[in-house]
């Protein structure tokens, strides 16, 4: 009898910028603070890179604050009061690739808009894409780093443990010695 519609189908969530979300993009997520025991806080977050694993599509997201202070220093990415603004953002904000996350794009942080039925805000351009590219750059070619090392290191461990099961064997036979007893003797 009595009809209920919780949401019009013109704003209805939609799954498809999960398909074309893209690094640049700047999404609303709930990213989770370290300390004081309270829950994560939403706000915007930049999107630096959108990687598959196996069937599941992740976003790596850096985190994005409006307080220029010391902390969290390293791979920022500023955007001025401008580029805030035609990003879709309020306010000068800057993402700190220092502090980022590896998130399923079906995780339950992001902060769905009721008038777009997507989380995304907006997207760099410009300068500030310019320099987010940078940053990118410098993560992927420190991940590479990291990984060539691991690589050498663990074929070095592999030639070791060949070479020690190479080394030349020397074995000795003996001849135990009989004991004399005293009827031989």
């Amino acid at each position: 009898m009595f009809d209920i519609i919780t949401h019009s189908p013109a704003i209805a969530p939609s799954d498809d910028w999960r398909e074309t979300l893209s690094w640049g993009d700047i999404v609303s997520f709930s990213f989770p603070v370290e300390g004081a025991g309270r829950p994560p806080k939403k706000r915007p977050c930049l999107v630096l890179d959108i990687t598959n694993l196996g069937e599941t599509r992740y976003a790596v997201l850096a985190y994005g604050t409006s307080a220029d202070t010391s902390a969290n220093r390293g791979y920022e990415v500023k955007l001025t009061e401008t580029e805030a603004r035609a990003a879709g953002l309020h306010r000068s904000t800057r993402f700190v690739g220092a502090r980022r996350m590896l998130v399923a794009l079906d995780h339950c942080g992001f902060v769905i808009c009721a008038a777009t039925g997507a989380p995304t805000i907006g997207r760099l351009n410009g300068d500030a894409f310019e320099r987010m590219n940078v940053v990118r750059g410098r993560i992927l070619a420190e991940a590479e780093m990291a990984a060539d090392q691991r690589t050498r290191r663990r074929r070095a461990l592999r030639l070791r443990h060949r070479r020690a099961w190479q080394r030349p064997v020397t074995v000795e036979h003996r001849t135990p010695r009989r004991r004399m007893t005293a009827s031989r003797a």
